[in-house]
């Protein structure tokens, strides 16, 4: 019976101290990567999306996409190439989402690279 109520404690123990990660508004990080990648178009789509901005030498264009609330197109750019860094201003950190989609890349001489050797990745 002792041992039922210790396991029920450390069970109830393990639960509480679950984080589903950072919560509240704030920035999540991001970074698309390919060999030689010069500029990408994203669409980008989440709930309580505020704003994009480049990281390091990555400069951001971005603007809402008309008739679809919360998704954006999203240009992220350097001339001297390498991995494009950005951040999505967010309402919640702990929010669902956001989905990223590669629609165009080109390369540093602006030649087109297939989007599906882009890869995005989302850091909060």
């Amino acid at each position: 019976m002792r041992a039922r109520f210790v396991l029920a404690v450390l069970a109830v123990l393990s639960v509480g101290a679950c984080d589903s990660g950072p919560a509240g508004p704030g920035e999540v990080e991001g970074r698309v990567s390919a060999p030689a990648l010069g500029a990408a178009l994203l669409e980008v789509e989440g709930s309580g999306i505020n704003g994009f901005s480049g990281r390091g030498a990555t400069q951001v264009y971005s603007a809402p996409l008309q008739g679809r609330p919360g998704v954006y197109r999203v240009i992220v750019l350097d001339r001297a190439g390498g991995e494009l860094g950005f951040a999505i201003d967010v309402d919640d950190r702990g929010m669902e989402g956001p989905v990223v989609t590669v629609i165009q890349a080109t390369d540093t001489g602006n030649l087109p690279i297939s989007a599906g050797g882009v890869s995005v990745s989302l850091v909060r």
